[in-house]
């Protein structure tokens, strides 16, 4: 036990140098520990490592790894972006595993590792896209939300096919029979899980929650038994842990016990990228750099021109499809999993694990600087990708933009919007005098069945701003909470005539300071006014504060018939 806690020692030491020089190059941390796992390899740092206890910790990793996404699931994300999010992440998974599966079996795999790795190669990193679009105040532009929205298809794809897979033998494709007892099985888990949430969880929880740390450990607790189950199942644990994830996320608990979990997950995680590091050996990469070569080629390349030729399938302008191909070009930690999963399971040679590996170093590292700088990279292509896919005529995004004057114009039309709308309903002469500009398909078909000039764009295309009119428009009103979307808009609106007032939003007062020094009229910040909200309601119900219980359904009431998209 000493030796191993030596062992451990070193491998955290080094992780937290790697990680500190990776940081400053703008990379993931996961590559920092993928290295460290390559130098302990290299360089012998240890004697007779105690492989069996750190595959242990390295399972567990993988448990909170996918108990955590499983929390943090929503499917209001997929709704959001509605079918182009799942046709592309269907299309892609489906068209990327075709070619994959080619390519794998050209350089000699078997049929099933080739299965294995064609499934793997299609899957996207969720941790890697997310960051770095939240690093670029990307996530709530419309080709963030069709990230997301793809990602998450891919994760229920991943866990399907871990059930699957599972039931392949060593001779190839399973039978009939034990197909359907897999689906039995897997229906099983997900009704037992289901129940549980409904039932058992909620009073668990309601027994735990007064106590963080009690909480805590009934979450890990119900995540560890699902897990067993899962295993008794037949099926991995990481299953079992999705799952219990998943019943936990409609928690009103949710937040606390991810928030308490993830350092939990972060330190056993480690251990796993670490040990998929030390896996390749110096002999075995050299061996394998043509064809992590070739394949990270097609990850980098191949990939997003399948996700392009999808997105302009489905009618999306260039940009937004260039912007939304990118964030694909890189391998996922699900990747990795799978992987993992086939060579407990037989059906993947260690060696596949070693070129992955190799792969996912080559793909993410370059993906994070195509993703970083993709705009950059946008004023490239653009001039090419406009000859080569010229976009529609003919067909203008604001209905009657000729005829517009003296129009409204309001940029996201959700929360406050719909008061703004309501106000303005009675003010201007025509619906069709009210531009919307919102990325939200569901919120665009309900206003353009009431009547509005409804837009389903993205604010920060230049090609949208064209649409607008905005030298003739009368107001502009953007409810959207990012200050650097909001920035970009004041920018953009100046810079083509708008000379009315700008009405913004900010979450934070400093923002809305730089917000006012950089020409908008008046920056809304909710947090103040909601302080004087509360405040005018106080004092008007000061001296029989009983009142304000009574005002609640009215308020209730008020809420719900504002909830239309």
């Amino acid at each position: 036990m000493p030796a191993l806690f030596f062992e451990l020692a070193i491998v955290l030491v080094l992780s937290t140098i790697l990680g500190i020089v990776f940081r400053a190059l703008k990379q993931p941390l996961i590559l920092a520990y993928i290295t460290a796992g390559i130098i302990i390899s290299l360089f012998g740092l240890f004697g007779e490592i105690d492989y069996a206890a750190f595959d242990l910790l390295s399972s567990i990793g993988i448990a909170f790894l996918l108990f955590l996404i499983g929390v943090e699931l929503k499917l209001s994300d997929l709704k959001y972006m509605g079918r182009s999010a799942l046709y592309l992440g269907l299309g892609q998974i489906a068209f990327t595993a075709i070619v994959g599966f080619v390519l794998v079996s050209a350089l000699g795999f078997s049929q099933i590792a080739s299965i294995y790795m064609a499934i793997a190669i299609s899957f996207s990193s969720t941790v890697i896209i997310i960051k770095l679009l939240s690093e670029k105040h990307d996530l709530q532009s419309l080709y963030g939300k069709i990230a997301i929205g793809y990602l998450l298809v891919q994760d229920f794809v991943a866990i399907g096919a871990l059930m699957i897979l599972s039931a392949f033998g060593d001779s190839g494709a399973p039978t009939a029979g034990v197909l359907m007892g897999i689906m039995v099985k897997g229906f099983l888990l997900v009704g037992l899980a289901y129940i549980a949430s409904k039932s058992i969880l909620k009073f668990l929880f309601s027994l735990t929650s007064p106590s963080t740390e009690l909480l805590f450990v009934s979450a890990i607790a119900w995540s560890f038994l699902l897990s067993s189950v899962a295993a008794l199942f037949g099926f991995s644990i990481a299953i079992g842990a999705f799952l219990a994830g998943v019943a936990i996320a409609s928690s009103p608990y949710r937040i606390q016990i991810s928030a308490r979990i993830k350092p939990v997950r972060d330190f056993f995680i480690i251990i796993f990228f670490i040990l998929l590091g030390a896996s390749m050996s110096a002999g075995a990469t050299t061996v394998l750099v043509w064809q992590i070569l070739l394949l990270s080629a097609f990850v980098l390349l191949g990939k997003p021109l399948i996700m392009l030729a999808i997105m302009l399938t489905l009618g999306f302008k260039n940009r937004t499809a260039f912007l939304s191909a990118i964030t694909g070009a890189q391998i996922s930690e699900f990747s990795l999993i799978l992987l993992s999963s086939g060579v407990i399971l037989g059906h993947v040679p260690q060696e596949a694990m070693a070129l992955f590996a190799g792969v996912g170093i080559v793909t993410i590292t370059l993906s994070s600087y195509l993703i970083l700088y993709g705009d950059r990279l946008w004023r490239f292509v653009a001039g090419p990708m406009k000859r080569a896919f010229p976009e529609k005529p003919g067909e203008p995004l604001v209905a009657n933009r000729h005829q517009l004057s003296d129009h409204f114009i309001l940029v996201g039309a959700e929360q406050m919007g719909w008061d703004i709308l309501e106000y303005l309903s009675n003010k201007m002469h025509s619906k069709k005098q009210i531009v919307v500009v919102d990325f939200n398909p569901e919120t665009i078909k309900t206003l353009a069945a009431s009547g509005y000039n409804a837009v389903f764009g993205d604010i920060s295309d230049p090609e949208l701003a064209q649409e607008l009119v905005l030298e003739r428009a009368k107001v502009l009103v953007s409810t959207v909470p990012d200050a650097a979307d909001t920035a970009y808009l004041v920018r953009m609106v100046r810079d083509h005539n708008f000379h009315g007032p700008i009405i913004v939003t900010s979450y934070w007062m400093h923002d809305a300071v730089k917000l006012y020094e950089m020409g908008a009229d008046y920056v809304v910040v909710p947090e103040e006014v909601g302080g004087q909200h509360v405040a005018k309601i106080l004092s008007e119900h000061w001296d029989n504060l009983g009142k304000i219980k009574k005002s609640r359904h009215k308020h209730f009431d008020e809420l719900l018939s504002h909830k239309i998209f």
